[in-house]
């Protein structure tokens, strides 16, 4: 019954990050093939948003199909090395900079109401400097778990992943990967309403004023998003306190923690559409423009 449950959430997880990497892929390209893209900051960060959001559906994929190998006994006598660490670190690496991308889109928007005079702050260029920084805040983040050990072999799952048991690491990886992030966005959120609050209502420039709000609303759309990629981990969470006090459904810990991840690959797919009005429109008009032309297609041939 364990093996057949276990079987099942891996390959309900490989469908799931399978269908949130070829959307992620399509909405990438797509956004690729604007020009535009390269030259306008709120596109360029919503393009690292899906390249790394594509790179760990990349990773969660390779997971799935290595669980599922050895599930089918594909494998025997496997042993724990650093190339599998190194790839487990990789792949918390990048569950940490999708977190840090959102931060970076946060710090694009404290910008361009507080400091809208300062043309450097909200450059292209500064932005093409600052998202090599953000990942490599990331990579630097996780260093740690692989220079202590903390990815292990997981002899039930075939690769290697974060002990159940191993509570330092936990609580780190949780602190760094959601912890920090939020708390970051949250401090920039509170700054910028606070800022807001104080201006004078009175104000000669209401196209600021919208521009503003506008801002406001992706702030609030982007900590909605990480609520609820934060009520995702809620039953990974639950698992470890059960697993604190009972061996109670230790068997699928690790198949129900990469779930978690692939949903996440699904929800952000979609959610990022939503956080970002350009590529929001850009889309319609696009989906506008392939319902027209059919249309237009079939009127001309029924005229002749």
């Amino acid at each position: 019954m364990e093996n057949q449950t276990n079987f099942l959430l891996n390959l309900i997880s490989l469908i799931i990050n399978f269908i949130g990497t070829i959307i992620t892929t399509i909405i990438l390209i797509f956004i690729l093939l604007r020009r535009k893209t390269f030259f306008d900051v709120q596109l360029l960060l919503c393009t690292n948003n899906y390249f790394v959001l594509f790179i760990l559906g990349i990773l969660t994929f390779s997971i799935n199909i290595r669980v599922l190998q050895g599930d089918l006994k594909e494998f025997s006598d496997e042993q724990e090395t650093l190339i599998c660490r190194i790839h487990s670190y990789i792949f918390y690496a990048f569950i940490s900079a999708i977190y840090q991308s959102f931060v970076l889109q946060s710090i694009f928007r404290l910008f361009r109401i507080l400091h809208v005079t300062q043309q450097i702050l909200l450059n292209v260029r500064s932005y093409w400097l600052m998202i090599p920084l953000v990942w490599l805040f990331s990579f630097l983040l996780n260093l740690p778990i692989l220079l202590w050990h903390g990815q292990r072999l997981i002899d039930s799952e075939h690769v290697c992943l974060v002990p159940k048991d191993d509570s330092r690491t936990i609580a780190y990886s949780i602190l760094t990967i959601y912890g920090i992030p939020f708390l970051s966005i949250s401090f920039i959120y509170f700054r910028v309403t606070q800022f807001l609050h104080k201006q004078s209502l009175n104000r000669n420039l209401p196209q600021i004023q919208r521009s503003q709000q506008r801002d406001i609303v992706v702030f609030r759309r982007i900590i909605l998003i990480l609520i609820l990629l934060g009520i995702y981990g809620i039953p990974t969470s639950i698992m470890l306190i059960i697993l604190a006090f009972t061996n109670e459904l230790a068997f699928c810990f690790y198949r129900v923690l990469v779930l978690s991840i692939s949903i996440c690959v699904l929800t952000l797919s979609l959610a990022l559409i939503y956080i970002t009005p350009q590529i929001n429109h850009q889309i319609q008009v696009y989906c506008r423009k392939t319902r027209v032309y059919p249309i237009v297609t079939l009127q001309q041939n029924t005229n002749l």
